[in-house]
């Protein structure tokens, strides 16, 4: 792992020492949060709020940088915001990535954000905040005169939408629905209809 690790550093330096950087510190973070002798991930907001801005903001803007953005281009408004999108993506998506092993965590002492909340709670958290992202990333769209966008967006993700309410409709009726098989799937069909979105909006 430590290998990998500095491959991608060193892969990194041939982009430029800013984004070596950037990506070391990213990797150091990640260690922090399981590494048993520091292990974030015992505490449930502060393990949310590292996990939500490096995979969301701070990783939007670290591959600006990979490809030469300027200090200007990063900090213009309208790139923060997009940024504070994946920020409030990653806070939706996160919690729901913790459901199935509520268990094992409990028993290892780690007090996350979705043992915390409880299954119920978990999903109307992640709702809002998926719903508050889609709601900013529709008016940044909009902002940037980018209407088109903003319908890819919405087509693109109603299969989520609909996976997401009848996952949440089955724990409600059954919590053994909020298993590793189901939060896979949703990991699968957002990654893939996002993915496809962002593509086509690149192309048209």
């Amino acid at each position: 792992m430590w290998l990998f690790d500095a491959l991608a550093v060193a892969g990194g330096l041939l982009l430029s020492p800013a984004f070596a950087s950037l990506v070391a510190v990213y990797l150091l973070v990640s260690k922090a949060y399981s590494y048993e002798g520091i292990r974030l991930k015992k505490y449930p907001l502060l393990s949310t709020a590292v996990v939500v801005v490096f995979q969301g903001a701070y990783t939007f803007l670290m591959t600006q940088v990979g490809v030469g953005a300027s200090a200007a281009q990063l900090l213009a408004p309208e790139n923060l915001v997009l940024a504070l999108v994946s920020t409030l993506f990653l806070c939706g998506s996160y919690p729901l990535t913790q459901v199935y092993q509520h268990a094992e965590d409990a028993r290892r002492g780690d007090r996350t954000l979705s043992l915390r909340l409880g299954l119920r709670g978990t999903f109307v958290f992640a709702g809002l905040a998926l719903a508050t992202g889609a709601a900013v990333l529709v008016a940044a769209y909009l902002w940037r005169d980018e209407a088109r966008h903003v319908l890819v967006f919405l087509v693109a993700t109603g299969p989520v939408v609909v996976l997401f309410l009848r996952w949440a409709r089955a724990v409600w009726r059954q919590e053994s629905a909020a298993d590793f098989d189901h939060t896979m799937r949703m990991n699968q069909v957002s990654s893939l209809c996002l993915s496809a979105a962002f593509l086509l909006m690149l192309f048209w």
